[in-house]
């Protein structure tokens, strides 16, 4: 490389300093790529004439500097909501003339292999459900130095990005609120995992919202395992053929669950919702298909969407300007009520 192109590539990084944006955005303005005269590009203009920089070089950098690639890494896919937010992802990416890189990383491990891999293919921003570990969100700080990234789903773990999300407490004031509305008096839990990124955060607020509520539970009523309808069906025996007192509602993980909870209450001569009403924390199509759930399943719909499009446009904004203050979105949840939690 010769020494008047090191010159160049130092100069576009000094130029995007002094002026507070991105190299990205130094190109464009100075290429002509970018129409708006605002105050941004003034500021552009003025610090590479500051700097003596020459507009043929920022044409030489835009080439290079766009991939119209974004990356979303997830710790999973399978039936999980991970997949439904990549689903959505795609979509809005896609309809921004872009594409989309899937990484999926279930421990800190292969998330930081796969944060490296994406990064290494210079990808336009990232999209990312961070595993909670130190060393994942110092990498990912790192990256926010050269590359848009956005955390999304149910919690922030660096006050340094951004964040997209909802919040794992909104969630369960909903399906607290309604419960004790619709006559529940007690509650089971039937999770995923407490080992994950979000399980945690979800029982935990499970039980602060059922305190809260005056919804009673006991510790034998509360699981983890690995969702599904064998598990649902032989969590809920357990807890429904236990002598003594019995929960009259249940939180289950997943639709698979909430069927395998309905088919254990019926085994007990129970009655969904008469005697046992169901929530489930992800909603899908199993949940509101009445031909194949009966009945069909009251669940926590997630804005994956608006989720997605606001990410979308948080990486999209920084590439225009480096902004110093991470924007903290949250998004409101909503419950869809069906059959399996009419009132009383």
């Amino acid at each position: 490389m010769s020494h008047r192109a090191l010159t160049s590539e130092a100069s576009i990084s000094n130029v995007a300093a002094l002026a507070g944006v991105s190299t990205a955005t130094v190109s464009r303005v100075l290429s002509g790529r970018r129409k708006k005269d605002d105050e941004l590009s003034k500021r552009v203009r003025q610090a590479a004439e500051k700097l003596n920089y020459s507009v043929n070089y920022a044409a030489s950098a835009l080439r290079s500097d766009i991939t119209n690639i974004i990356a979303v890494i997830v710790p999973e896919l399978g039936g999980s909501m991970y997949s439904r937010f990549a689903e959505e992802a795609e979509s809005v990416i896609s309809a921004q003339g872009k594409q989309l890189m899937l990484g999926i990383g279930g421990d800190a491990h292969e998330q930081e292999q796969r944060i490296r891999a994406v990064v290494s293919r210079h990808v336009d921003g990232i999209m990312v459900v961070p595993v909670e570990t130190e060393a994942v969100v110092e990498l990912l700080e790192g990256v926010a130095d050269h590359t848009p990234v956005v955390q999304v789903f149910s919690q922030a773990y660096s006050n340094r990005l951004d964040w997209v999300g909802t919040s794992n407490t909104l969630v369960m004031q909903l399906i607290a609120e309604h419960l004790s509305a619709s006559g529940a008096r007690s509650v089971a839990y039937l999770g995923s995992s407490t080992s994950d990124v979000d399980g945690m955060g979800l029982f935990t607020a499970f039980h602060m919202q059922m305190t809260v509520s005056g919804l009673t539970t006991q510790t034998d009523w509360i699981r983890f395992g690995s969702s599904g309808m064998d598990y649902g069906f032989t969590v809920a025996q357990e807890i429904l053929s236990e002598g003594g007192q019995r929960p009259d509602s249940i939180i289950c993980a997943d639709g698979m669950t909430a069927l395998g909870v309905v088919q254990a209450c019926r085994s007990c001569d129970l009655e969904v919702p008469g005697d046992i009403k169901l929530v489930v924390l992800q909603d899908s199509a199993l949940c509101e298909d009445s031909n194949f759930s009966k009945p069909s399943l009251t669940a926590v719909r997630l804005p994956w969407m608006r989720i997605a499009g606001k990410a979308m446009e948080l990486i999209s904004v920084e590439h225009e300007s480096k902004s110093w203050l991470p924007s903290y979105v949250e998004m409101e949840p909503s419950l869809v009520i069906r059959e399996s939690s009419a009132a009383s």
